[in-house]
């Protein structure tokens, strides 16, 4: 019993951090609860919601930057709403 109490609460942990990481906390909290090790692996399996491709040079940046680190290629305008 202790075994796979221990097994659910790693893949729990490792669902919760690829979320954090992701920007979709809630879903890893919530998949690593219900689901365990499938939860984990749906999680890293999900789109990445905090970064966004670059069109010049394909490198991965924060979804908010106006420009890119690496080419320094204007990324998006912001609307104003």
């Amino acid at each position: 019993m202790f075994f796979w109490f221990c097994f659910y609460l790693v893949f729990f942990c490792i669902s919760v951090a690829i979320g954090y990481q992701k920007g979709n906390l809630i879903a890893g909290v919530l998949l690593g609860y219900v689901l365990g090790p499938v939860g984990a692996l749906l999680m890293y399996m999900s789109k990445d919601r905090k970064h966004i491709e670059c069109p010049e040079c394909h490198q991965s940046i924060h979804k908010n930057s106006y420009y890119c680190p690496k080419c320094q290629h204007k990324v998006r305008l912001k609307t104003a709403q």
